[in-house]
């Protein structure tokens, strides 16, 4: 399947988001992380447009959403903007899925806007930095913006982007991470990386308020197992998931399992929902 054609929405304040959407149906809006864009999720527009309009939103700075305003902006304004972007679309009752830095935006709008949610989909959630000190949040947000200021964007996508991955990872994914990865563009990295190492995802959990599903990597080193279990823990009654044999890359490694997972999550989320009607 070719990636959809990427569309764009006015979401107010001249503010835009660049978007792919394919299908018919229940919405299912994905929400990608710091290495992600609106064309990371091939698998899931193929697997789930049978049945639902799949949404693969690009965060301000992607592709070609425009930049948010702010000059440090926190996980509580990308998720004001999330909001945004569901309104213009006019949706009203939808499944939400993040991955990485995404799934704190998720757990963000689920806290304020449970009424909206189908289901909940979490996948290799990250905690971020929040609770480090403020020094130690400087260096990071520093060591991050200087990397690429000295090896550019080719040079950190090959250093990096293998370390995001299974160790036993296939060599065409890497590949195609790699490649993948050297279409970022920086700014906008740089202002949602900030808020994540500001942020935390445990100031956005709040009671299940639709079925929730939270996957974790085996081999993940962003968001290693046990970290998961403990954002997990902290969601009584989601169904925790770990996938054997990949990293942080869950659009790239083993692409078939993760989108078996969610496809039965929100079936089930699907029919229950219609059947409670």
């Amino acid at each position: 399947m070719a990636v959809p054609t990427l569309k764009k929405i006015n979401i107010g304040n001249d503010g835009v988001i660049s978007f792919r959407e394919c299908g018919a149906g229940t919405p299912v809006v994905i929400l990608h992380g710091l290495g992600g864009r609106s064309e990371s999720w091939i698998p899931q527009y193929k697997a789930l447009s049978d049945r639902y309009r799949v949404i693969g939103w690009d965060a301000p700075g992607y592709n070609e959403s425009s930049e948010m305003a702010e000059m440090e902006p926190t996980l509580s304004d990308y998720v004001n903007i999330v909001k945004q972007f569901i309104d213009s679309l006019g949706l009203d009752y939808f499944h939400l899925v993040g991955h990485s830095v995404g799934t704190c935006l998720s757990a963000g709008f689920h806290k304020l806007y449970p009424e909206q949610l189908i289901s909940l989909t979490l996948a290799e959630a990250v905690i971020g930095n929040g609770r480090s000190s403020k020094v130690d949040q400087d260096k990071a947000i520093m060591a991050r913006a200087s990397d690429f200021e000295e090896l550019g964007i080719v040079g950190v996508a090959r250093k990096k982007t293998p370390n995001s991955l299974s160790p036993n990872a296939d060599p065409k994914a890497i590949e195609t991470a790699v490649e993948f990865a050297t279409k970022v563009k920086v700014p906008g990295h740089l202002k949602l990386a900030q808020a994540l190492i500001r942020g935390n995802i445990f100031d956005f959990i709040a009671p299940l308020n639709c079925p929730g599903l939270i996957i974790a990597g085996s081999d993940d080193r962003s968001a290693p197992a046990e970290f998961v279990e403990q954002i997990a823990d902290a969601y009584p009654g989601i169904d925790y998931q770990i996938i054997d044999g990949i990293g942080h890359q869950i659009a790239f490694e083993k692409p078939e399992i993760f989108v078996k997972l969610l496809r039965n999550h929100i079936d089930k989320a699907e029919d229950f929902g219609k059947a409670t009607k």
